[in-house]
């Protein structure tokens, strides 16, 4: 890139600051949608040690001014800001954007923060730049590149860790950390900032070197005194009721969990969900500082829904449309892009509600159309609707960027350039790139299939019009009819591209910054209507060449960015992904706190709170997934008892349910009967009833209906769970007319076992009475009477064991921690 004489510098340096007029615009909104409108430097808390070339340097604490002293003190201008999640580094790096603009010489560089989340690492970090800048702000990109190569910008790059998402790979960080190192300006390396996750930066720097030159601020976490004064600072316009919930939270900061309250973002969670009267002292009964994560982001929605001055949507609804993007953001599906996408771009819905479902969509809709003025062609127009038809399609199956609408200035220049610019030069990179990865994938193979169906439609016309000529000569002739019009297609195309080199003194643009994300398709729209309109006067003046009028304007039309976004919102309405005023519903969520917005695109307000919504669609998706094999009976009761039980870890009342049909089950599998009582016994609530139905259960099995293994079977569960009510049962049962012979004697077996070993156990080598006996726990007593380990560790000690080995029992046995409980039983009623 070309360096500019000194009158041109001076005039570059008044546009860097009329972009740092712009950047000072942007930055506030972004700041006062992230902390409040009220919000002051001195709201944020932090702690910043920063790690000199040299060697560690002091912490920086309290003020913001100090961190920007020792940023400008660093010879060479290249900063990294560290910090857990939620530490605060995005609304640090913007502070400190905000204080260079305040301190800001017109010669030195303007800083601009720009998001990496979604920078394909192999793009040049220069033209990456220009195009971010010019998309961003606005600027001319002839400017914005002549301001990246004059290095008059400061690149403030936010979230090098958010290129390769959660997966814990650094491929793509790595890839554009190297970009980075190649930034250079004419005297060496070129000053910026770089935001990233301490653990992610650290093994970019043990594998590949680090930021070069550059020194390291870590954000650390906010001690208790920082965490008292923020809160004391946030509540003090809180009712005098608020104020008091919360001093009981405050006193007591050091019994939460650690980890727990110790950043930014907690603190805005957590005063943002306790307000309007909730109770903020349920986050003291809570004992891992997860849970209080998860509950403070479940209440969050509710929180945003309830407290909006004008609500317009419910939680639920709010909840599974923002989950949409979410789930997108993990899986994007972007040939173009291969890592997370977290931007959220109206011009990019199709993406995230299903491309084959909206191109589809977008066909019909157009074939439709096409169809309705057939009717009013001749059979000999049928030729040229054809092209209009192939072309078309091709339109549909490419996805384009909308075009921006520019503020004018006069400048002499060639006649067609500015129409040259919207094509070309201002998405430079991004129509090369579009290009060279469509023509071959989506445009070529539409305009083959296209031109071989014109001419295989226009034959058969030709042959239903002229019967007596052969299907070659028809052939021949719709051949020939095709290449003229293509021809004259090919040169009314060159002319228009003539005619962009008549010197003419017409204008250039200068543009101001785009705030609003739903300007560019508005904006798309606005030129569609625009080119129509004219076009289509044009048409009516010119009735001969109307076709090639439509020729040459429709797959442009008909590939414009906001047709796609309306035929996006038809498609995710239907699928209940997006509403229908998704326009509306974005700006509204970013109002609510749920959003934040950077240039023309929105993101998450926080990437803790897009995992969330992540997470919790992955386990519905899972929780479907598993109802559906407990209801499959081609499957084996294990196979649907282990679903079940993975629905109650997930706490879904689904696996409760499902857990209860499968021991009530008289089709199923009698082990799998049990078991699902015995895991219905680890419900809290349902203990009692798992109990009792496995009671009941084993008591059925000592009839003849059932074989002495499935009485076993149960009667070990129920021991397992209630020894109570297991020895009782027994009683019962060896006393029960009804029951089996060899039910009797198990029960009689198990009743003489219990007695022998309690006569065993006061003469044993433990020496424990039997009092304290009653009271000492199971395993403290007996070890496992089936492990012969624990048969003969007595070491030539008398073992009580041994002693009542002369009574018969299942060859599976009995564990002793069950039989020690019999035993205490036995000893609880020395009258029976």
């Amino acid at each position: 890139m070309a360096y500019y004489a000194e009158p041109a510098a001076v005039a570059l340096m008044r546009q860097a600051t009329r972009l740092s007029q712009k950047v000072v615009v942007v930055e506030r909104t972004a700041r006062s949608s992230l902390l409040g409108p009220a919000a002051t430097a001195a709201d944020v808390p932090f702690t910043v040690r920063v790690t000199l070339l040299r060697g560690p340097g002091d912490p920086v604490t309290g003020t913001l001014n100090e961190l920007v002293n020792a940023y400008a003190a660093l010879p060479e201008g290249r900063l990294v800001i560290t910090g857990a999640a939620g530490a605060g580094k995005t609304v640090l790096a913007l502070e400190l954007v905000l204080l260079l603009l305040e301190r800001r010489r017109p010669e030195q560089p303007v800083p601009v923060r720009l998001s990496l989340a979604e920078w394909d690492p192999d793009t040049p970090l220069e033209h990456w730049l220009v195009r971010q800048i010019s998309d961003t702000y606005s600027v001319r990109p002839r400017l914005a590149e002549a301001l990246v190569a004059q290095r008059l910008i400061l690149p403030v790059l936010d979230g090098l860790d958010e290129m390769d998402g959660e997966a814990g790979s650094s491929m793509r960080a790595a890839r554009g950390l190297d970009q980075i190192n190649r930034y250079h300006g004419p005297r060496g390396v070129a000053p910026l900032v770089v935001t990233c996750r301490p653990t992610t930066y650290e093994r970019l720097s043990r594998d590949h070197g680090g930021l070069a030159s550059a020194a390291v601020a870590k954000v650390e976490e906010l001690d208790t005194e920082q965490v008292r004064c923020y809160l004391e600072q946030a509540l003090a316009a809180r009712s005098e009721g608020e104020r008091r919930a919360w001093a009981e939270v405050i006193d007591n900061l050091h019994q939460l969990p650690a980890g727990a309250l110790c950043t930014p973002w907690q603190l805005y969670l957590a005063t943002t969900v306790y307000s309007g009267g909730r109770d903020p002292r349920d986050l003291l009964t809570l004992t891992a500082p997860g849970d209080i994560d998860r509950l403070l982001l479940e209440r969050l929605i509710p929180v945003a829904v309830g407290t909006s001055p004008h609500p317009r949507y419910d939680a639920v609804r709010t909840k599974r449309w923002l989950t949409s993007f979410a789930v997108h953001a993990a899986h994007p599906n972007n040939n173009d892009r291969s890592g997370p996408a977290v931007d959220i771009m109206l011009h990019r819905l199709e993406s995230v509600v299903g491309r084959k479902r909206v191109v589809a969509l977008h066909g019909v809709v157009f074939f439709l159309v096409f169809s309705g003025l057939l009717p009013l062609t001749s059979p000999e127009d049928f030729s040229r609707l054809a092209w209009i038809l192939g072309l078309a399609l091709a339109g549909i199956g490419h996805s384009s960027e909308p075009i921006r609408l520019i503020r004018l200035r006069p400048r002499k220049h060639h006649a067609g350039e500015p129409f040259w610019d919207v094509m070309h030069r201002v998405d430079r990179e991004g129509w090369k790139f579009q290009l060279k990865g469509s023509l071959s994938r989506q445009i070529l193979p539409w305009v083959g299939w296209g031109a071989l169906a014109i001419l295989v439609g226009a034959t058969l016309l030709h042959k239903l019009l002229f019967p007596s000529r052969s299907w070659g000569q028809a052939a021949l002739v719709s051949l020939g009819m095709n290449a003229l019009i293509l021809v004259g297609y090919l040169l009314v195309a060159a002319s228009a591209v003539a005619i962009q080199f008549i010197p003419t003194p017409i204008v250039e643009a200068d543009t101001e910054p785009v705030l609003r994300p739903s300007a560019p398709l508005r904006q798309d729209a606005l030129v569609s209507v625009l080119i129509i309109s004219v076009v289509g006067s044009c048409a009516l003046l010119w009735v001969e060449v109307a076709w090639i009028l439509a020729l040459a304007v429709l797959p442009y039309v008909v590939g414009r960015a906001w047709m796609r976004y309306l035929a996006s919102i038809a498609v995710g309405v239907h699928r209940g992904m997006v509403p229908l005023r998704l326009a509306h519903f974005l700006a509204w969520a970013h109002r609510a706190g749920l959003l934040r917005t950077t240039g023309r695109t929105y993101q998450f307000r926080h990437r803790a709170l897009q995992q969330w919504l992540l997470n919790e669609a992955q386990d519905r998706e899972q929780i479907q997934h598993l109802n559906g094999r407990v209801r499959d009976r081609s499957l084996d009761d294990g196979e649907r008892l282990t679903a079940a039980r993975a629905l109650v870890r997930l706490g879904t009342p689904d696996g409760t349910v499902a857990l209860y049909h499968l021991a009530t089950d008289r089709k199923a599998e009698f082990g799998a009967r049990v078991q699902a009582m015995e895991a219905l016994a680890n419900v809290d609530e349902l203990r009692g009833v798992a109990v009792r139905m496995l009671e009941a259960f084993s008591e059925m099995a000592s009839t003849a209906k059932y074989t002495p293994v499935e009485f076993t079977t149960a009667i070990q569960a129920l021991g397992h769970l209630d020894p109570d009510v297991t020895f009782e049962l027994l009683q019962r049962i060896s006393q029960s007319g009804k029951a089996r012979h060899d039910a009797q004697e198990f029960a009689s077996s198990i009743a003489q076992r219990v007695a022998k070993l309690t006569q065993a156990t006061t003469e044993s080598r433990l020496n424990v009475p039997v009092s304290g006996l009653v009271e000492a726990p199971a395993n403290q007593v007996f070890a496992p009477i089936d492990s012969q380990q624990a048969v003969d560790r007595g070491e030539g000690a008398r073992n009580p064991l041994t002693e009542a080995s002369n009574v018969h029992l299942p060859e599976k046995g009995w564990d002793a921690a069950m039989l020690a409980a019999l035993t205490r039983k036995y000893w609880s009623q020395p009258g029976e």
